[in-house]
């Protein structure tokens, strides 16, 4: 955050009649930033998947796809996404014909084109901005790869995670709460550009792996951060807060 902006928003904690926070590491980033000993409550992030509006073979054969594998990134890019070590990250991976790279982006892209031809990627890297229908590319990930350097939460991955598709992602932030490693995706130590390329080429080249994280992940995804689980956790709060 701007720190110009913490006097006013430890004012607006101090003042609430209860904090919320979508993961352990956001409360416990919030205490340490802000120095906030008050009561915060923790209340997981979740998602509720629309229907796809098209049928997958009619999305692959937009997208241009054989029979590669297709990495998925959804993001707003900003720099904490840290999108320069996303596109180094698959630039690695052999054979470069394997897979493609989609990148479902929040904001213009044109900043990392440049990345893209000096990385030699023009031919794996699909750009689709400001995607709503994101449901109509999730249903035909196969892999995710996140590479930020701070993350509450990471929506992008459960958002992945209910259609049955693992995250190679760093560990960082609120990420490993909403994934286990080696269990429903493969974590990484945050900047490590040659453990991301492995986690991802690994999962690339080995589908029964693929799909049993991916299975794990959908699990998890309904078990945990349904909708179903969640907003029974804020309608308590409110009735407690309403006595």
């Amino acid at each position: 955050h701007d720190a110009g902006y913490a006097p006013a928003i430890k004012h607006a904690l101090t003042s609430s009649d209860a904090v919320t926070a979508v993961s352990e590491s956001l409360k416990r980033e919030t205490q340490r930033v802000l120095d906030f000993d008050g009561p915060i409550e923790v209340i997981h992030n979740f998602f509720t998947p629309r229907p796809p509006s098209r049928p997958p073979e009619v999305v692959r054969r937009e997208l241009g796809l054989g029979d590669e594998v297709l990495v998925v990134h959804s993001s707003n890019l900003r720099h904490g996404k840290r999108v320069d070590l996303l596109l180094e990250t698959v630039a690695r991976v052999r054979p470069r014909g394997a897979f493609k790279l989609l990148i479902l982006a929040g904001e213009a892209f044109a900043p990392f084109a440049g990345d893209v031809r000096r990385l030699g990627l023009t031919d794996r890297v699909i750009v689709r901005e400001k995607v709503y229908a994101i449901e109509d590319y999730l249903q035909i990930a196969d892999v995710g790869l996140y590479t930020s350097d701070a993350e509450s939460f990471c929506l992008s991955i459960l958002e992945a995670m209910c259609f049955g598709c693992p995250s190679v992602s760093t560990r960082v932030g609120g990420i490993p709460e909403v994934v286990e490693d080696n269990e429903s995706a493969l974590l990484v130590p945050a900047g490590d550009v040659a453990a991301l390329a492995n986690a991802l080429e690994a999962l690339i080249h080995d589908e029964p792996r693929r799909h049993a994280l991916g299975r794990a992940a959908q699990a998890r995804a309904r078990e945990r951060f349904s909708a179903e689980v969640i907003v029974p956790r804020y309608e308590a709060l409110y009735r407690r807060l309403c006595r």
